[in-house]
């Protein structure tokens, strides 16, 4: 599980999502637009570049990605000229905005990280035995100032020298976003800025979490939520079960419930409902299944399918995930209505966008902005009932798919569990020796408590979801 740390891109993030909520709820964004990098970067306590001027582009591109706009598309237009685009922007209608990228690099961001390459550090004791340079197939390592050195025009980065080194004083160095990516999606473009390619990446949103220089972003429906509620649009906001903790050990979930109300949503629903829908479809499902079966529920696990494992495609669980059934569900119930999606995952605009059951998705980041805009405090909110079974709030943390199809279906079950993406070739490669029933597979580690738009620490989140879900 990722070891979470509320840093300074996380602060800027939600300080530029908050300056952009609090004028849009005014009505003063389409006239402050154009001044909000100075403003904010004023505000900043730190700076992410040594330029003043390339501060403010990477601010000015933050914004526009904020607004739901495509990087690649938008890179080049000034904020001023935004400003008469805003309702077309906000409404989706805008050529401008992003559909098929949900995570994009801001390349003005990305500090050209050197990858691949091998480095002496000071760890280096210039011992009697040299064994680095003695096994270096290239002749690339010296000795000079009394320390190994590695001649980067020579060096093949085959890693013979750190294996070899007994001081461990020789590192690879790689960009943080390549080696978090485990379907090697991340390249690099002709200046070295990363670049992502996107017939490998599973949005899974792993850059996005581990650049330190916020670089990697995900474009947002924050202010198309808020510009849909002005409007007059009725929208049932559902929430992952993953929400638990997200707020403060003392705000209840029946406390965010009615603070969803009082934004002004029609409505808000658990999606630990639709969990409990898909774990009944899939234990049907399994009751008749001669053949290995895969969870659905994680967008980016079906897509590393889809991607990298084809022969599993028939496998797929045909039933949809718990967000997708909950929404089918409502919409049959009220065709009059928009869901909003609210949880900890970037896939999940993904897989609104594939099958176009979800209006909108933010993460729980973007709603604890949208709470602070709105002036709202969830913990001063009434108590409401909460809906769904313990085994469908479960489905947040990994093994909880599992464990809710089990205990509706009267039948044993060889299982099987990806617990994150650093596991799905040992997982498939296990697939393809021996049969399984039901592989479940999550593409973060320790399930959707540890997604890329969570605002808590997972392992704290994942204690209390067990809580909930009787889990041991």
């Amino acid at each position: 599980m990722r070891v979470f740390v509320f840093n300074e891109v996380m602060k800027m993030r939600r300080q530029i999502m908050l300056e952009l909520a609090k004028n849009y709820e005014k009505g003063t964004l389409d006239q402050v637009i154009d001044k909000l990098p100075k403003e904010i970067m004023n505000d900043l306590q730190f700076t992410t570049s040594n330029s003043i001027y390339q501060e403010k582009e990477i601010i000015k591109q933050r914004i526009k990605i904020y607004l739901g706009m495509d990087y690649d598309i938008t890179r080049d237009y000034e904020l001023y000229e935004l400003k008469d685009k805003l309702d077309d922007i906000l409404s989706a209608k805008s050529e401008l905005c992003a559909t098929d990228k949900f995570v994009q690099t801001i390349k003005e961001g990305c500090d050209s990280c050197p990858s691949g390459r091998y480095y002496v550090t000071d760890l280096c004791r210039n011992c009697v035995a040299h064994s680095c340079q003695n096994v270096c197939p290239k002749k690339a390592i010296t000795i000079e100032n009394s320390r190994a050195k590695i001649n980067p025009d020579l060096c093949v980065g085959c890693g013979m020298c750190a294996q070899a080194c007994s001081y461990f004083s020789i590192v690879k160095l790689e960009r943080p976003c390549e080696r978090a990516c485990y379907v090697n999606a991340i390249g690099k473009d002709e200046k070295k800025a990363a670049q992502i390619d996107y017939e490998k990446c599973v949005s899974c949103g792993a850059c996005f979490v581990s650049c330190p220089f916020g670089a990697m972003e995900t474009p947002s429906h924050l202010l198309r939520v808020m510009y849909g509620i002005k409007k007059g649009e009725k929208i049932v906001a559902i929430f992952a079960p993953a929400i638990v903790s997200q707020f403060g050990p003392k705000v209840s979930i029946g406390q965010i419930k009615q603070a969803l109300k009082k934004i002004g949503f029609h409505d808000s629903v658990e999606v630990a409902v639709g969990a409990d829908m898909v774990a009944h479809e899939e234990a049907e499902f399994l009751k008749n299944a001669c053949d290995t079966v895969t969870t659905s529920c994680c967008p980016a696990f079906v897509e590393y399918i889809k991607k990298n494992q084809k022969d599993f495609v028939p496998k797929i669980s045909p039933a949809p995930s718990p967000m997708t059934a909950l929404s089918q569900k409502l919409k049959s119930e009220n065709d009059d209505i928009k869901v909003l999606f609210i949880g900890p995952c970037i896939a999940k605009k993904m897989e609104a966008f594939l099958n176009k059951k979800i209006d909108y998705v933010m993460t729980f980041e973007e709603l604890g902005t949208l709470f602070v805009a709105k002036g709202i405090e969830p913990s001063s909110m009434e108590n409401e009932d909460i809906q769904g079974s313990e085994s469908g709030w479960g489905f947040a943390v990994s093994g909880g798919v599992t464990n809710a199809v089990k205990l509706r279906l009267e039948k044993e079950l060889k299982t099987l569990k990806m617990d994150g993406l650093v596991q799905a070739k040992e997982t498939f490669n296990l697939a393809k020796k021996e049969k399984y029933d039901l592989i479940e597979g999550m593409a973060c580690e320790g399930g959707c408590i540890a997604g890329p738009g969570v605002i808590v620490n997972p392992k704290v989140s994942s204690s209390n979801v067990k809580k909930i879900a009787n889990i041991k």
